[in-house]
């Protein structure tokens, strides 16, 4: 028997078991015990009932996890390249089917698609079972569990980084000191843009992106902002404008900011609907907007850049409890001078 967490309908309607029967694998499948599993924006819209999704209940959250391999269904390690005591990490979306998506290799836009910590369980819980049709990556010994436990969210950065195209001379602003944000702003620091900047409420949070790779750092409301933007740019406005806020009201600034023919990619789960001129969108700008959308090709390059130094995943990570608190988890809000990115479970405390 086991301990998970149990969502039983959206609104505060999870409950820890803890005589869940533990998983066995199946053909092609992986057994891991959990090493440390995170709690994502997405999380907490299904806690408080504002996520825009529709789902079977009851199921076990958790969509961004590591783990340990303790056992292996028939094939799941030539399938998978594991073995027995590699810790490894599965993306959360298991595509199923050919379809005109997968046939292009937009495998995280497929049609038939089942995801881990929504229709298959997830990783609040001390086991929990890597699907046969999953894509499994080894963890690096260089990466700690806890930044393991922060690939997904940094997957997903560098798929946003990815779509911007940025180049040599771009001028580029991330909006959002998030878990993505923080990892766009580090992906995108790899990128060797002219400049960097950061835009967030915290004062804390700035201070960490000036240190993680960002050239300046303001508060969405500073009106120095956009005259910093328009020094550097001789008034044109920024190349790149990297929506990671989830607010609408940074989606209509990232309208202002960017330049004409500039891009804004919007990566995030909004809570509000966003009015906006549509003459800026042609008519005025010509702008390039991009959605970005889960993360194709991209853990392996998050472990990599994480295992190579070149990402800081451990200092995203800022807050761990065990599976009996994920409520307070859930609720948890930052104290005055605190940062608070990525909170993550850790089912073996």
């Amino acid at each position: 028997m086991m301990k998970a967490v149990r969502c039983f309908g959206f609104g505060r309607q999870h409950r820890l078991v803890d005589d869940m029967k533990m998983p066995a694998p199946g053909p092609g499948e992986v057994l891991v015990r959990v090493d440390a599993s995170g709690i994502c924006a997405a999380d907490r819209a299904m806690w408080d009932a504002t996520g825009p999704w529709q789902l079977n209940f009851p199921f076990t959250p958790g969509h961004e996890f590591t783990g340990t391999v303790i056992e292996l269904g028939e094939g799941a390690g030539e399938r998978h390249g594991v073995k027995l005591g590699d810790r490894a990490v599965a993306e959360l979306n298991v595509t199923l089917g050919n379809d005109f998506f997968r046939q292009r290799g937009l495998y995280h836009l497929a049609d038939r698609m089942e995801v881990i910590g929504a229709t298959r369980d997830g990783g609040w819980a001390q086991y929990m079972i890597y699907p046969a049709d999953a894509v499994v990556h080894k963890v690096p010994d260089a990466v700690s569990d806890r930044a393991a436990c922060y690939a997904e969210p940094l997957a997903n950065a560098i798929h946003g980084v990815q779509r911007a195209d940025i180049q040599f001379e771009d001028v580029v602003v991330v909006s959002g000191a998030g878990p993505i944000g923080m990892g766009m702003l580090q992906a995108a620091r790899l990128k060797t843009p002219r400049k960097l900047v950061l835009v967030n409420p915290g004062a804390e949070k700035r201070a960490l992106g000036l240190k993680l790779g960002a050239d300046l750092a303001f508060h969405p409301d500073d009106p120095q902002l956009r005259t910093a933007i328009a020094d550097l740019t001789g008034g044109r406005g920024a190349d790149v404008f990297l929506e990671a806020s989830g607010q609408t009201q940074a989606f209509q600034a990232g309208l202002e900011l960017v330049r004409k023919r500039g891009t804004l990619v919007v990566f995030g789960v909004y809570k509000k609907k966003a009015e906006v001129d549509l003459n800026v969108f042609g008519e005025f700008k010509e702008l390039n907007i991009l959605g970005g959308h889960l993360a194709p090709f991209t853990y392996a390059v998050a472990l990599d850049l994480m295992a190579r130094g070149l990402i800081d995943g451990d200092a995203c990570v800022t807050h761990v409890y065990p599976l009996e608190d994920f409520a307070e988890a859930l609720d948890r809000k930052p104290a005055d001078g605190e940062v608070q990115i990525k909170v993550i479970l850790d089912p073996r405390l």
